[in-house]
């Protein structure tokens, strides 16, 4: 068998990952897969894998705070960083962000294992995200096909969330744009999005991002990777909710939103622009007070969560999921 150092290349996105002409692929980037807990030693959250839908395969990661007997509590749908194409419901950043995030928030998480690239292209997250929500709806009613107990016994089905980190909000976006047009079952709402540092472009630089290197950002790469069909390419209004022609935000399917920058991620003016066409819109949610992290990095608070500053971070989250 051919090494990858003697195999062909036919695309990569550096840095994330390189894709071969024999069809295998590596992802370059990514921490490693780690097990589900009873009882988390240090937050006493318990967490088990889950399947959601066979047909395409679709599993979860859920988290459930230390609860009272017969104790209802929010439901944050969570959705995962990575550029499409790397990190994992199941991986070490996540499982060890989302615990201290389900303790501090007493909530119950269902962490998404979305399809990835290269095997599954965009739209492909979007519908997994959306299959999520219906399956977890599809809890309120009594039925055999419901087959998860920590829902069935402690969700609160009135206070359901979805929210994600960069690519992960741009998904939790989309699928709350789609719950303002398409109802989920039992008519059950969404009451909040929390998007961190979104994943959003577009053609033309605005704010500080650089003009001379713009069409060749980082960002619009990763676009064009993940969803080389896009109709408008980078003005597409999953990734330009800002576009002219674009939906307008005030169907935005939710009650609040809260949008977290950093001040050293490169789609802060995008997340800003977003913020204020949201105030704009019409929408007749609330739309909470930006919550900026000054010089933190990108995902600072996944990799560095023990810092005085992604404590006050994960804090201000677990406000918003009340």
């Amino acid at each position: 068998m051919a090494s990858s150092s003697t195999k062909e290349i036919e695309k990569e996105l550096l840095p994330l990952i390189r894709v071969y002409k024999d069809g295998t692929f590596e992802r370059l980037v990514g921490s490693p897969i780690v097990p589900p807990s009873l009882l988390h030693p240090l937050t006493n959250v318990s967490s088990k894998d889950i399947l959601i839908s066979n047909n395409p395969s679709l599993s979860a990661r859920i988290y459930l705070p230390k609860l009272h007997q017969n104790q209802k509590v929010p439901i944050l749908v969570y959705f995962h960083g990575g550029a499409f194409c790397v990190e994992s419901a199941f991986s070490f950043f996540y499982h060890r962000y989302l615990n201290i995030l389900a303790s501090q928030s007493n909530v119950i998480v269902v962490s998404v294992d979305y399809r990835l690239l290269p095997l599954n292209p965009l739209p492909a997250a979007y519908e997994d995200g959306w299959t999520t929500l219906q399956w977890i709806a599809s809890h309120t009613t009594d039925s055999p096909s419901n087959t998860e107990p920590w829902l069935i016994e402690h969700a609160d089905f009135d206070k359901l969330y979805v929210g994600g980190d960069t690519n992960g909000a741009n998904l939790a976006h989309n699928i709350t744009m789609r719950a303002g047009n398409e109802a989920l079952p039992n008519n059950v709402k969404i009451l909040g999005a929390m998007l961190c540092t979104p994943f959003f472009w577009g053609s033309k630089p605005i704010g500080n991002e650089n003009v001379e290197e713009h069409e060749d950002s980082l960002a619009i790469k990763v676009w064009n990777f993940a969803y080389p069909d896009a109709v408008d390419g980078v003005d597409n209004p999953l990734v330009n909710p800002c576009a002219a022609g674009a939906p307008s935000l005030a169907t935005l399917g939710c009650s609040k939103v809260l949008v977290t920058l950093t001040g050293k991620d490169e789609f802060r003016d995008r997340d800003i622009l977003y913020y204020e066409t949201l105030k704009k819109s019409g929408w007749k949610g609330e739309l909470e007070e930006l919550f900026d992290a000054a010089d933190e990095p990108h995902a600072f608070q996944l990799f560095t969560p023990e810092t005085d500053e992604a404590k006050a971070m994960i804090k201000r989250l677990a406000s918003f999921l009340v």
